[in-house]
C-alpha cells in the first residue's frame, strides 16, 4: 500500500516536471522570433525613406543641356538612372553620387545640380545618378555602399562606353555615396580620382549610435540584426569599413571634405580615412550639417574641389 502510494507520488512529480522536448520547443520558438525580429529590423533599417524632402532643380535651370539616361549596374544588372551633362571640350568625366534618402535632384538641400552645373563650367562632362532603390532608379533598399558601388561602376561602363578613357574618370561621393565611391575605385583603376564628402570609415559605430533611434528595438537585437541580413542580403554589417578599402586606391589622387561638427558622422571619420593614405588631401568646415557641406559653403566648397582637381587631375 504505502509502495503503491509512493509510486503514485513520483508519477505526479514526473508528469509536473518540464519534459526536454517542451524545453527543445521553448528554445526553438525563441530563437525564431529573435531571428524574425532580426530580419525584420534588416529590412526596415535599410529602407530609404520616401519622406525625405524633395525639389525641384535639374541642371535645365542653370542654363544647361542633359539628357536623362539609364544604365545597369556592373554585376547585377539594376537599372540606374541618371543625367547627364555633355561638354563637348572635355576630355574628363565627373560621377556625381549623392547620400543617404537622397537623389540626383534631391541631395544637399536641392543643391546637388547646381554643384554639377558648376563642376561643367569648371571644364568636365559630368553623370549625376540615382543610387538603387533612390530617385528613379530599381532596388529594394540600400546596402551602406557594399552594393552601391555597382551602380558607380555601371556608370564608369557607360562613360567609357562613350569614349572617356581610363583614368579620366572622377568620382564625388557624399556619405553612403563615399562609401560607395571609396567600394568602386576600390576595384575600378579607371576612376581617376576620389573626392569624399561627409563619408564614414566604418559603418558600425554609426549603427549602433542610430540604432534604437532607426530600429525602435533594444541593443539585445543587434546580433540577429547582423546575422539574418547576412542571410537574406548577403552581406556583413562587421565588415563595411572603408577605411580598409581606400587603402587600395592610391597612388590616384584622394581629397576628404568633412564638418568638424558633423552631427551624424563624426569628424574622427575623417580623420581615419586620412590616417589610412597619408598622401590624401583632408579639408574641414565648421558649422555645418551632415553632408550639406555645399549648401553651407558653396563658394569655398566649389574653390576647394575645383582646385584639387585642376592640380591632382589635369
Amino acid at each position: 500500500m504505502k509502495r503503491q502510494a509512493l509510486e503514485k507520488k513520483d508519477s505526479k512529480n514526473i508528469h509536473h516536471r518540464p519534459s526536454l522536448k517542451w524545453i527543445l520547443f521553448s528554445i526553438l520558438g525563441i530563437s525564431f522570433i529573435y531571428l524574425a525580429i532580426g530580419a525584420y529590423a534588416a529590412n526596415k533599417v535599410t529602407q530609404v525613406d520616401p519622406n525625405h524632402p524633395k525639389f525641384d532643380k535639374t541642371p535645365g535651370d542653370y542654363g544647361l543641356e542633359y539628357e536623362n539616361i539609364d544604365f545597369l549596374a556592373r554585376g547585377d544588372n539594376l537599372r540606374i538612372s541618371a543625367w547627364f551633362i555633355p561638354n563637348l571640350d572635355a576630355d574628363k568625366a565627373l560621377i556625381l553620387v549623392h547620400g543617404r534618402n537622397a537623389s540626383k535632384q534631391n541631395a544637399i538641400s536641392g543643391t546637388f545640380p547646381r554643384l554639377g552645373s558648376e563642376l561643367h563650367n569648371a571644364g568636365y562632362a559630368i553623370l549625376m545618378l540615382d543610387l538603387r532603390a533612390h530617385g528613379d532608379s530599381e532596388g529594394k533598399g540600400y546596402s551602406f555602399g557594399v552594393y552601391e558601388r555597382r551602380d558607380v561602376l555601371g556608370a564608369v561602363d557607360w562613360l567609357m562606353d562613350k569614349g572617356f578613357k581610363p583614368g579620366s574618370i572622377g568620382a564625388l561621393g557624399i556619405s553612403l555615396g563615399g562609401g560607395a565611391v571609396i567600394g568602386a575605385a576600390s576595384e575600378e583603376s579607371a576612376i581617376g580620382a576620389v573626392i569624399l564628402d561627409s563619408t564614414f570609415a566604418d559603418i558600425n559605430p554609426l549603427i549602433e549610435l542610430k540604432w534604437k533611434e532607426e530600429s525602435g528595438l533594444p541593443k539585445f537585437f543587434l546580433p540577429g540584426v547582423y546575422l539574418m541580413n547576412q542571410v537574406i542580403k548577403g552581406y556583413n554589417f562587421k565588415e563595411i569599413k572603408p577605411v580598409n578599402e581606400i587603402k587600395s586606391i592610391p597612388p590616384r589622387p584622394v581629397l576628404i571634405l568633412h564638418c568638424l561638427v558633423d552631427e551624424e558622422v563624426n569628424y574622427s571619420h575623417a580623420e581615419q580615412l586620412n590616417a589610412a593614405i597619408p598622401a590624401s588631401t583632408l579639408v574641414s568646415f565648421d558649422n555645418c550639417s551632415h553632408a550639406e557641406l555645399y549648401r553651407d559653403f558653396p563658394d569655398e566648397y566649389r574653390m576647394t574641389v575645383t582646385s584639387f582637381l585642376a592640380k591632382e587631375f589635369s
